[in-house]
């Protein structure tokens, strides 16, 4: 798979980097990793760097991704490098309540850690 999912143990976060399209099979494929990386974990935050990111396959994608996150009980999503077209899907899905994490937008990866680690309780 081209797009990468990790948890950095330093930071106690997890970081998801997508690389051209995000296809609805691919995130399909990502969510038992989410789970399995989050398993015992203090944190439920996600950085997602979208620097190198294509368009979303469909509004099926979208949706997978929503549930995936609220399923996952992540708390705060970062994105890096948002285009303007990333940025308006993200704000319609937060105005709507599918999203239940907040979120916020970077452009780059000190400043996306920085405003996770402030958000810890």
């Amino acid at each position: 798979m081209k797009h990468t999912l990790q948890y950095n143990d330093d930071k106690q976060l997890l970081i998801q980097t997508i690389n051209g399209v995000y296809t609805t099979d691919e995130s399909k494929q990502l969510e038992q990793q989410y789970n399995e990386l989050l398993e015992g974990k203090p944190y439920r935050q996600i950085i997602v760097d979208l620097r190198n990111a294509g368009k979303m396959e469909s509004r099926e994608t979208r949706s997978i991704i929503n549930k995936m996150l609220n399923a996952a009980h992540i708390t705060h999503v970062a994105l890096i490098g948002a285009n303007s077209a990333q940025r308006m899907i993200a704000k319609v899905l937060m105005k709507l309540g599918s999203l239940k994490a907040e979120s916020n937008f970077f452009k780059n990866m000190d400043d996306a850690i920085n405003w996770i680690e402030k958000r810890r309780k």
